[in-house]
């Protein structure tokens, strides 16, 4: 049924119960995992030094984040690859999807209410709204 599964991934508590919901489908199915932590790039770069700088540290911010993803996958017997890339969140990972062919989309929940879900958004209900694919919301206990 699955075959790719795309993990969206900050390292946060959300994320990571994701990430194992990920790697139980990944068991089942025998599908391969991506998990991609995306940095976002502020509209006023618009050098590429300027961009790359951002890539760089955001690199350096999710590595750690990325390596636990790794070992959680090593212990379960599977192994997964891991990408930072750049732009906004809901709009990168729905063109992954499109552009590499995945059949899930997996990410945590952040649980945002009233104001700050009116300022932020919900990255999670726009990749519901992009995405090309199932999108799978892992929400944590309130």
């Amino acid at each position: 049924m699955f075959n790719k599964i795309l993990v969206g991934y900050d390292g946060s508590p959300h994320a990571r119960k994701a990430l194992h919901v990920s790697l139980d489908l990944a068991k089942k199915y025998g599908a391969q995992i991506t998990v991609v932590s995306v940095a976002h790039v502020p509209d006023f770069a618009d050098t590429r030094d300027e961009v790359n700088g951002v890539l760089e540290d955001a690199k350096n911010f999710f590595s750690k984040a990325l390596e636990e993803a790794t070992n959680l996958a090593a212990r379960e017997g599977l192994t997964l690859t891991t990408r930072v890339v750049p732009g906004h969140p809901a709009d990168t990972l729905a063109r992954l999807v499109e552009e590499e062919g995945y059949d899930l989309l997996v990410l945590g929940a952040r649980g945002l209410s009233g104001i700050k879900r009116y300022l932020l958004g919900s990255v999670s209900e726009a990749v519901v709204r992009l995405a090309s694919c199932p999108v799978l919301i892992i929400k944590g206990k309130k």
